[in-house]
């Protein structure tokens, strides 16, 4: 035999009670059933709600029509649908039902008061009137249908709205009614049962649910089935992580810790009835029947993840109790516990300092005040001598919990939990463990719960990482990024990483959505929006919006941008640039923006600053984590020059290199930038600082390509215009080299004393350097370990294609934070 339970949204109108019927039909003719429904969906809630309403002095006639008309409108709907549908014994049924709900409406708007033997009453209402429809629809279906009565069958004590059953009572009244057959079904309606005196009393939280394993119990059923609206148990709730997803198994005590901590699960005091009897209980989707769902049983097999899932529990406050006074006294936890059990006020969580200097634990956040003026009452003498400090109260926090048996036997799931909450920037105000090792749990603030959850789901389940990509400049780099991005966003979702881009802004105007702009449609959001770039107001708004893994990138070459990472970094962000004005700045900056990454736990990352998509800096970085020390470098650095420089090599006048060199994205908007040599001398500058020396930008000493006199303050394009001036300049440079058998390149030097140089060179046609041109780069990294022979890293450092290429490496480095910790 099995039981099954079907919840309100299960017969929620007449479309679904028929469903109902046809899977307990089809169940029947395997076996007999045992059949609990709930009330239709919302009549529970209306029933409860319609008393509060009349004792604040409204009309019950309007509460009684709604109840009646629901029940009416599903009776009519069946009579159209169903053969020999007995709608006039029915509707007499429910006016009955309808006529006992005004009655009790009326007593209690005419004494001014509810007792809650009435409330109980009136809140089974809905199950009782629904009994009849259900039991036509499963004869209809070709079933013996026998109708049950809890306030019968189902004793209870008289503890109104939470009553406890009578287990050994109710078992000897269920013996006549185990010897079923096949296409027998007893019916029962859920969520109340009965004292000795005949009152209804209703079974509290899970009521229907609990109803269900009473009758799996009582019959001595092989299973329980719980047929709802999602398709099981899920590994936390899926409104709050979209990759949480069903379990197929999980036992009665991880159920039982779940619920506890706030999950959509079996109530322990629900499920306790089937425990005792090792009936296993599954969790189906009544509206997906082929769904297997999630089987809670005694023991299971062992899983492939750590835990078995993750819950929440929210409204939640921390109460504290601290003081010199209670160092070394005994008792002072049964006397904090006395009083809060006296008072009526359950413990969530309870966690204490190993110096004995403080005591706190959590409550719901409604009973604070009682819990304070409780303790306050409880120590006032020891406040008054002032051996304890003054009560304190955190409010607005949440719990949550990791659960699974096997937490026992694995290693690192402590430090899994914490560093995924870590990488969320989430605070830990406090933590518990159990002794049986099935759960741990951090208080945390209730408004990070979302992003806590979504993190701590991560770490253990390894689903979905999000990048959330705010776009500053859409130049030609920024550009050639989003068409990556969109390029490569399918490819991967399929190896779990969701990248969105979320947010775009030029100089002038901003746009965002944090669902993630579909393909193409950020330039058209840019363009219409009026919203002025402010990137404090981005911040603040990534901030409330409580994302997991927000990345800004800076595509511009900006130096406002460039100082407007500091409050970045702080509201969460991670910084991924190709500008190099931020490293390249003070000495007093570039500190502060790695203590405040490390600090926060935020990437600071820019391998595009030195090379564009070639791996110098972290080749630098590496080589100096492992040890070594850098003597001394050298190298082409600037792929717009190793361009004009191979160009003017080739006889190629100066002004049409310079122009192709522009129109290819070579060079900076303003090609003074590169051809001053400043963003050589910036390169430069970063390398020295990764090799661990202090410099700044005026230490470098710079010489331009350009003859003195060049770099004017004029407008970008009137210096285009008078570019061919420079021509025969070139020329003669040019042919000065060829006599001597060399060719011009450019290029920037440490030396072994840590001076640093930038300017023209020439070198001869053996050189290493002279055969780097076109747009190539390349670094010679001498070092205590690369020595004699360099360490060379060669590639073609120009163009946004590249430099987008390595934005976008950097972009993939932040969803890796458990493998590699931070990295800058």
């Amino acid at each position: 035999m099995k039981v099954m339970k079907f919840g309100g949204t299960s017969v929620g109108d007449a479309d679904r009670l028929r469903n109902v019927a046809r899977l307990v039909a089809a169940a029947a003719v395997r076996e007999p059933v045992g059949l609990v429904i709930s009330a239709m969906t919302g009549i529970t809630n209306h029933l409860i709600d319609s008393v509060t309403a009349v004792l604040a002095g409204k009309d019950p006639l309007s509460f009684v029509q709604v109840f009646e008309g629901r029940h009416q409108q599903a009776l009519q709907f069946l009579q159209g649908s169903v053969s020999d549908f007995p709608l006039e014994k029915l509707q007499r049924e429910l006016s009955a039902h309808v006529d006992e709900f005004s009655s009790l409406l009326n007593g209690v708007r005419l004494v001014d008061e509810c007792s809650a033997r009435t409330l109980d009453r009136i809140s089974c209402l809905g199950e009782r009137a629904l009994i009849p429809a259900m039991a036509a629809l499963l004869q209809a279906e070709g079933l013996s249908v026998k109708v049950i009565d809890p306030r019968v069958m189902v004793l209870t004590d008289s503890v109104f709205g939470n009553a406890s059953p009578l287990m050994d009572e109710i078992e000897r009244r269920f013996a006549s009614e185990r010897d079923l057959h096949p296409r027998e079904v007893l019916l029962m309606p859920g969520f109340f049962g009965g004292d000795r005196r005949g009152h209804y009393t209703t079974l509290g939280r899970g009521g229907s649910d609990y109803s269900a394993a009473i009758l799996a119990a009582a019959l001595h059923a092989d299973t329980l089935e719980i047929w709802t609206d999602v398709d099981g148990v899920y590994t936390a709730d899926p409104r709050v992580v979209p990759d949480a997803f069903v379990l197929e198994e999980m036992t009665y005590t991880e159920a039982m810790e779940l619920a506890f901590f706030g999950a959509k699960v079996l109530h322990p005091r629900t499920i306790a009835p089937v425990v005792e009897r090792s009936i296993p209980v599954i969790i189906r989707n009544t509206f997906r029947p082929d769904h297997p769902g999630t089987r809670v049983a005694r023991t299971t097999t062992a899983g492939k993840h750590a835990i078995r899932g993750l819950s929440s529990l929210g409204a939640v406050a921390m109460i504290g109790l601290s003081g010199a006074g209670l160092r070394g006294v005994p008792g002072v936890a049964a006397r904090v516990f006395s009083a809060m059990a006296h008072a009526g006020i359950s413990v969530i969580l309870i966690a204490q300092a190993s110096s004995e200097y403080s005591i706190c634990f959590c409550v719901s956040e409604g009973r604070a005040p009682d819990a304070r003026e409780t303790l306050e009452e409880e120590f006032r003498v020891e406040r008054q001598a002032g051996l304890v400090d003054p009560i304190e109260v955190v409010p607005s926090l949440a719990v949550i919990s990791a659960v699974g048996e096997e937490m026992r036997s694995r290693r690192g799931l402590a430090g899994a939990f914490f560093g995924g909450l870590a990488t969320a920037d989430v605070n830990v105000v406090a933590i518990a463990q159990g002794f049986s090792e099935r759960n741990i749990s951090a208080v945390i603030a209730g408004a990070d719960t979302q992003r806590a959850m979504r993190a701590a789901h991560q770490s253990f389940f390894n689903t979905t990482q999000g990048i959330q990509v705010f776009l500053v400049g859409v130049g030609a780099v920024g550009r050639e990024l989003v068409q990556q991005i969109e390029t490569q966003q399918a490819s991967l979702r399929q190896q779990g990483i969701d990248l969105r881009l979320c947010g775009v802004a030029d100089s002038r105007h901003m746009a965002i959505n944090l669902e993630g702009y579909k393909s193409g449609a950020w330039q058209k959001a840019l363009l219409e929006s009026s919203t002025a770039t402010d990137l404090r107001q981005l911040a603040s708004i990534v901030q409330d919006a409580r994302l997991m893994n927000p990345v800004l990138v800076d595509a511009t070459g900006s130096d406002k941008i460039a100082s407007a990472y500091l409050p970045l970094l702080e509201s969460g962000m991670h910084v991924v640039t190709p500008n190099k004005l931020a490293n390249a700045g003070s000495w007093d900056y570039y500190l502060a923006l790695r203590q405040t990454a490390n600090r926060r736990r935020r990437h600071f990352l820019y391998g595009t600053n030195v090379g564009a998509g070639l791996p110098i800096i972290d080749t630098l970085r590496n080589l100096r984590r492992s040890g070594d020390r850098l003597r001394a470098c050298s190298g082409i650095l600037s792929g717009s020059l190793s361009f004009l420089m191979g160009r003017l090599e080739d006889g190629v006048p100066f002004s049409q290199v310079l122009h192709e060199a522009r129109d290819r994205g070579f060079t900076e908007p303003d090609p003074r930038q590169d051809l001053s040599g400043m963003d050589v001398a910036r390169k430069i500058l970063i390398l020295a600082r990764e090799a661990g020396l202090r410099r700044e930008l005026a230490e470098i000493r710079l010489e331009s390509i350009l003859p003195a006199g060049s770099l004017t303050d004029e407008p970008v394009e009137a210096f285009l215009a008078r570019a061919p001036d420079l021509d025969a300049h070139f020329s003669r440079l040019t042919a000065e080299a060829k006599r001597e058998n060399k060719v011009w390149r450019f290029a920037g030097r440490i030396e072994t004393d840590g001076s640093c140089h930038v300017g023209p060179i020439a070198v001869t046609h053996d050189h290493p350097l002279a055969a780097v041109r076109d747009g190539e780069n390349a670094v010679s990294l001498l070092t205590d370990r690369y020595s004699p022979i360099p360490l060379v890293v060669r590639g073609y450092g120009a163009g946004p294609a590249v430099t987008a290429a390595g934005v976008f490496a950097d972009l993939m480095r932040t969803v890796i934070w458990h493998t590699e910790g931070v990295l800058s």
